[in-house]
């Protein structure tokens, strides 16, 4: 399916992209197609919303092991999107949990996310990022919800890059010796990620344009 938009109605959601323990072939073409939105979106001066995990160590998220903690590189952007840091059209959010919808929420109960959308009259988000079937797929089934129940007026679409998400791989082999651990195949898990999110009303696209008018 190819994404073609006219305005600047479309915005970007960066969730959470920050560097991979290894190299990885999906995991380095999803920063690839982030990279290249995030370009184009910065030039155009379009608002990017980016999603960065940064757990507290004495918050435990299982069944996940402790992973992203404030503070460590696990925490940053890749290298290739640090330029993100200096863009004024960028928001940066830091969240404390896989969900970031949930993670925009600050102690007063008053929602980052949800200001921006209204702030910036956003009426579709464009969302890439890893990974597809953990932190993509809870952060868009929770904006789905909340726009079905009217709290993201006027946002109407939730699209999903599928080149732009990625997820990881853990073999069967692997996970048998971690106790506790499920096996994680890379591609069936990115493309059940990508299926449930279809699923919930999202809209899967393979390819993005914008017009040039």
């Amino acid at each position: 399916m190819k994404l073609l938009y006219r305005d600047s109605n479309l915005t970007v959601i960066s969730n959470l992209l920050q560097a991979p323990q290894a190299p990885d072939k999906q995991i380095s073409g999803m920063v690839d197609e982030s990279v290249k939105l995030a370009k184009m979106f910065c030039e155009m001066k379009w608002p990017v919303y980016a999603l960065l995990d940064s757990h507290h160590p004495d918050i435990p998220e299982p069944p996940y092991p402790p992973h992203c903690l404030a503070g460590t590189d696990e925490s940053k952007l890749v290298p290739a999107l640090q330029f993100l840091e200096n863009e004024p059209n960028v928001t940066l959010r830091c969240k404390g949990c896989i969900d970031g919808f949930l993670g925009s929420f600050e102690n007063d109960g008053s929602n980052v996310f949800v200001d921006w959308v209204k702030a910036n009259n956003i009426k579709a988000i464009l969302v890439v990022g890893i990974c597809t079937d953990i932190c993509v797929l809870d952060f868009v089934c929770s904006a789905l919800s909340a726009r079905n129940r009217g709290f993201l007026t006027p946002l109407e679409d939730v699209i999903v890059y599928s080149r732009g998400c990625a997820t990881f791989d853990l073999p069967v082999h692997v996970a048998r010796n971690i106790k506790g651990a499920l096996a994680h195949p890379q591609e069936l898990m990115h493309h059940m990620g990508l299926y449930m999110a279809k699923g919930r009303g999202a809209k899967v696209v393979s390819q993005v344009s914008f017009a040039t008018q």
